[in-house]
């Protein structure tokens, strides 16, 4: 017996089972023995994706391990007039008559029934084609109007209205979730500190396991959040959901995210204040913790140049992050003096594509000429691209929230994950380690050069 489904989002079975209780009826009326049920639940025929149980069902009757194949309907067999013939030919070899619940026998051995079977085969990769056809249009105008379809994605839930209209509405729960990963990453926070701190407050990720980091990037990047609609890889225009993000915070999250001089720290590096940030002042290859007879040190990563304790580097650039943050003008000199700025621009930006979207459906609905869509969009796009640029400007005043305004800096940097840390250093301080003597113990703090970023 073969079973199958095209589609099963939920993975309920339903279909194939009332298909498998089916077929299993009329074995018994005609006193069959089933040695085998072969299941592909949620695989399309027409697709061309394997379909592992048809497979195995063509392996059984070309080595004669059954005499009769049985189906629901000859559709569930095949969509496809190429892969029917090859069916004809393997059965027809191999004696095997082909039985269905809606059509009845199959007459394979007989030039009339080949006729029929691929007929009825032609029928069903019309109608695939057809309704593949139907679908694409389906998609292309759901873009355009800015609906979603499926299901509702993470961050979202479903309602249903009079008629069964569907709207999407913003699930607090699973929304708040983006939200605080968005905040985290806009104030330092690496995505493994990130996705450790998720999984430790035990909240469930959208596949219902363990969050990885891969999917928190994934999550927090996702157009949708900031209620764009996307459609084959492009922004379409606005969607018809509310944004779980501003589009503000949403362009200053990719900024950061995809800011190609983002320090990314993986293994060991990610626990040590300096590791991969500080440099080496000889060879300037990037530091990296190492033991030193029974201390932990910085180590040049390069050709070991040169070693300092970790502890007492670590101890020196904290002291001199806290004692400049602690000034009075500290809050003035890291104010974030465009963050209005980039706010306004993310919204122009918004504005401006809007703009291009009203012009496009006016040319499609006649009423411009496409020299004047042309000259609509020359105008509008070059605006466009300056205010995007703004927009994604990586703004490093969240970093500092906690830190400017507060009674004891000291207490304050303490109180930052290690992962925010790095970052407040990175984005402050350039730091060396320089040589010094052979043989001397005491640390010498001029042999850590640490210079003010601009």
């Amino acid at each position: 017996m073969y079973c199958r489904i095209s589609s099963d989002p939920r993975d309920h079975g339903l279909g194939v089972e009332r298909q498998r209780q089916e077929c299993y009826a009329l074995a018994a009326s005609q006193g069959w023995d089933v040695v085998q049920t072969l299941i592909d639940n949620d695989v399309s025929a027409y697709s061309g994706k394997r379909r592992p149980s048809y497979e195995q069902l063509m392996t059984a009757v070309t080595a004669g391990q059954v005499d009769v194949v049985v189906a629901w309907h000859p559709d569930r067999l095949h969509r496809s007039l190429t892969e029917l013939r090859t069916f004809i030919g393997t059965v027809e070899r191999a004696g095997v008559d082909v039985q269905t619940v809606t059509a009845g026998r199959w007459d394979l051995s007989s030039a009339s029934g080949r006729y029929v079977a691929q007929t009825l085969g032609l029928v069903a990769e019309y109608e695939s084609q057809h309704r593949s056809e139907r679908l694409r249009a389906k998609l292309e105008q759901n873009a355009a109007r800015g609906v979603t379809h499926g299901r509702a994605t993470y961050g979202w839930r479903a309602e249903y209205g009079v008629g069964g209209h569907r709207r999407d509405v913003i699930h607090e729960a699973e929304a708040e979730v983006v939200r605080s990963i968005a905040r985290d990453v806009l104030a330092g926070e690496s995505l493994r500190s990130i996705t450790a701190r998720l999984n430790a407050d035990g909240v469930p990720s959208p596949r219902g396991g363990e969050w990885q980091k891969i999917m928190v990037r994934h999550l927090v990047l996702r157009e949708r959040n900031a209620g764009l609609r996307v459609h084959r890889g492009e922004v379409v225009g606005p969607g018809t959901w509310p944004p779980i993000l501003d589009a503000a915070t949403y362009e200053q999250v990719r900024a950061v995210l995809r800011d190609p001089t983002r320090r990314v720290s993986t293994g060991s590096a990610a626990a040590h204040l300096l590791s991969g940030i500080a440099r080496c002042g000889v060879c300037n290859s990037t530091m990296r913790v190492a033991w030193n007879r029974t201390v932990h040190s910085y180590r040049c990563s390069g050709r070991s140049c040169v070693s300092r304790r970790k502890a007492d580097v670590d101890e020196l650039v904290a002291g001199v992050v806290v004692e400049r943050l602690a000034r009075p003008d500290a809050a003035d000199l890291l104010a974030p003096k465009y963050s209005a700025e980039r706010r306004a621009a993310a919204d122009e930006a918004q504005t401006l594509r809007a703009r291009l979207d009203t012009a496009a459906d006016d040319y499609a609905d006649g009423k411009i000429d496409a020299r004047q869509l042309e000259r609509i969009s020359s105008r509008l796009r070059p605006a466009l691209a300056s205010a995007e640029a703004q927009a994604r400007a990586v703004d490093d005043a969240p970093l500092f929230v906690d830190l400017l305004g507060v009674d004891d800096v000291r207490a304050a940097w303490e109180r930052l994950s290690l992962s925010r840390q790095r970052a407040v250093v990175d984005a402050l301080l350039t730091v060396v380690v320089l040589p010094t003597r052979q043989g001397k113990r005491t640390f010498d703090p001029t042999t850590v050069s640490i210079t003010w970023r601009s």
